[in-house]
């Protein structure tokens, strides 16, 4: 005679109220949920925990914008399709003007590098230089 297996253990019914973070994983197994979209359940792949989509339904958000420019920013990400006022602010950089000095580039060895000045550590201290060179576009900076 063959033995039964034991049944699967169930969790208990789910309430609207307390699905909140973990709405997504079974409390069983601790497997993610399958979107079964067609029988209008969340179900667990390895064992008989299902839940109503329904229930899910507050507590869901869906995204649908976000801000590309902070989390270029953030993640130091150049975009590949560049918006119109970034071409715009590339090409009013390319048109500036700035302060020359007669020191030769350490990448090309071009005569001329255009500098500007920031006051980047504490007031008691000197300002930053920066270096670019109009040839190459090498850039380095000095502490003065």
């Amino acid at each position: 005679m063959a033995e039964e297996a034991p049944p699967a253990p169930q969790a208990p019914a789910s309430r609207g109220d307390v699905i909140r973070k973990t709405w997504m994983f079974c409390p069983v197994t601790g497997s993610l949920l399958i979107l079964d979209a067609a029988q209008g359940v969340a179900r667990s792949r390895y064992c008989e925990f299902a839940r109503p989509l329904a229930d899910l339904d507050d507590t869901m958000s869906v995204v649908t914008t976000a801000d590309m420019a902070d989390y270029h920013r953030r993640y130091a990400l150049e975009p590949l399709v560049k918006s119109r006022e970034q071409l715009e602010f590339e090409e009013l950089l390319k048109q500036r003007v700035r302060a020359t000095v007669d020191e030769p580039c350490p990448r090309c060895k071009n005569p001329v590098l255009e500098y500007y000045t920031m006051q980047l550590r504490s007031a008691d201290e000197g300002q930053t230089v920066f270096y670019e060179c109009r040839k190459c576009g090498y850039r380095y900076s000095t502490n003065n």
